[in-house]
């Protein structure tokens, strides 16, 4: 497993997570936003981890979250670490040499698998991850913690990998590494979890490319419930559900020559909201 990507440990642990800033005015306008909320802790999710869940998503200029916040006050929770509403992440995928896994995406398959590396920089914490969507649209997750390696699995997560992934450690490649930051909003009943990402940089270890001023809403239920408080105040913005894969849009940006028709409407959707459309018209 050869890696293209970072592999300078010490520059990772040393990783700085305000690298990525929300800047100006829309940084003292969210964080006032985020700090109406009452906080919780990772110790205290308990079933809102939700590892076997539905998922909704939308795409929309990040500076529409601001005017939608106020009203989420008293039907979530904010996730703090080490202080922090605001958290910054670090992703590499794994695909085999031929691209299977986003092959699955493209070729519109009803079983889909992701293998990934994450890392939670304000805590140092490191998962080996598998990402599984069944034909019903239900998406499962499986993890376990391991030590900061970008050039090779263990033993044990080998193992982890044999009893949840279709493939071994042996044919993966590193294929995409995905910075950004987060924020989460728990559900005062626990059955919801609402991730806002924004600040996208990918790199395939040769190029480069950001999704500055973007935001991603991801709605995580337990089943799904159209009655979500997060549901409904998005929709008062003009905002709809809208495909959107980290993996598959920056397999499609970085490396143009493979096949992604799938995620064209999507892309060009992209390219609309960052130029300043912020109207959303659902995408197909």
């Amino acid at each position: 497993m050869n890696s293209v990507l970072l592999s300078d440990q010490k520059t990772l642990q040393h990783f700085d997570p305000d690298v990525f800033p929300v800047s100006g005015s829309v940084q003292w306008s969210l964080q006032s936003r985020l700090n109406q909320f009452s906080p919780i802790y990772l110790g205290q999710l308990g079933s809102a981890a939700l590892m076997d869940r539905q998922e909704t998503k939308y795409i929309f200029q990040r500076d529409q979250i601001i005017n939608l916040l106020p009203e989420l006050v008293t039907e979530y929770q904010i996730l703090e670490i080490k202080g922090r509403r605001i958290c910054s992440y670090r992703t590499v995928y794994y695909d085999t040499a031929d691209f299977h896994f986003f092959q699955q995406h493209q070729n519109g398959s009803g079983q889909r698998w992701k293998i990934r590396q994450r890392t939670y920089l304000d805590s140092q914490a490191n998962f080996l991850e598998v990402k599984y969507k069944d034909n019903r649209k239900r998406t499962r997750k499986s993890r376990i913690q391991t030590e900061l390696n970008l050039d090779r699995f263990l033993e044990n997560e080998n193992a982890f990998l044999s009893a949840n992934a279709p493939y071994y450690m042996a044919e993966l490649y590193p294929k995409l590494e995905v910075w950004y930051t987060r924020t989460t909003l728990v559900k005062n009943d626990g059955l919801e979890r609402v991730t806002l990402d924004s600040q996208l940089n990918y790199s395939n270890g040769k190029i480069s490319q950001d999704l500055e001023g973007l935001m991603i809403a991801e709605i995580k239920q337990a089943s799904y419930n159209p009655t979500s408080p997060f549901m409904a105040q998005i929709k008062t913005g003009g905002i709809r559900p809208s495909p959107f894969s980290k993996y598959c849009i920056g397999i499609s940006l970085l490396y143009p020559k493979i096949k992604h028709n799938r995620f064209k409407p999507i892309l060009q959707r992209v390219n609309s909201l960052m130029e300043g459309d912020s109207t959303n018209e659902r995408t197909q």
